[in-house]
């Protein structure tokens, strides 16, 4: 990894993109369950979205300030991911980001020229796909973040003393 090292910065913008992430997870879990299809994908569109600009911000100390980045950008990021998380197939976070990306508008506005809202397209099955999607970025962008405040000692959680 020729990023060896994180500044604090990132961390901090990567932990904020982390927690965005784990709150539009928990609103896609809700929708689920209540059954507002279209809402969930969207929540989860966006724990997607946030989860791998945490990771382009730990692994590049930068991240798109856009819903759409190039793929070329995020593959020279990918170069970057820690040997220890190679097993986590972070490429597959952009196959999901491109995926549900390319629904974006779909999800907030259904069909326009057949007259179909988004909850005629989006039922059950396709709120628990995007969820899934987004658990597994989610996971491995939380990863990431902790592989790094491991492997720099200024980032570790103090232990704390049993007296």
């Amino acid at each position: 990894m020729s990023r060896t090292e994180v500044d604090a910065r990132s961390l901090r913008m990567a932990e904020s993109f982390l927690d965005r992430a784990r709150n539009k997870l928990q609103e896609a879990e809700k929708q689920l369950g209540e059954g507002h299809y279209p809402e969930s994908v969207s929540a989860s569109q966006e724990c997607i979205e946030f989860s791998v600009k945490s990771v382009c911000e730990i692994l590049s100390g930068r991240h798109p300030w856009d819903h759409w980045f190039p793929p070329e950008e995020f593959w020279k990021v990918l170069k970057h991911v820690p040997e220890e998380l190679k097993d986590l197939a972070y490429s597959k976070l952009y196959f999901y980001h491109s995926f549900w990306y390319s629904l974006y508008s779909t999800v907030k506005y259904g069909l326009d020229g057949a007259a179909l809202g988004p909850e005629k397209l989006f039922e059950k099955e396709e709120a628990q796909l995007s969820l899934k999607h987004a658990d597994r970025c989610r996971f491995a962008a939380k990863q990431l973040e902790n592989c790094v405040k491991r492997n720099q000692p200024e980032y570790a959680t103090p232990q704390r003393k049993v007296i």
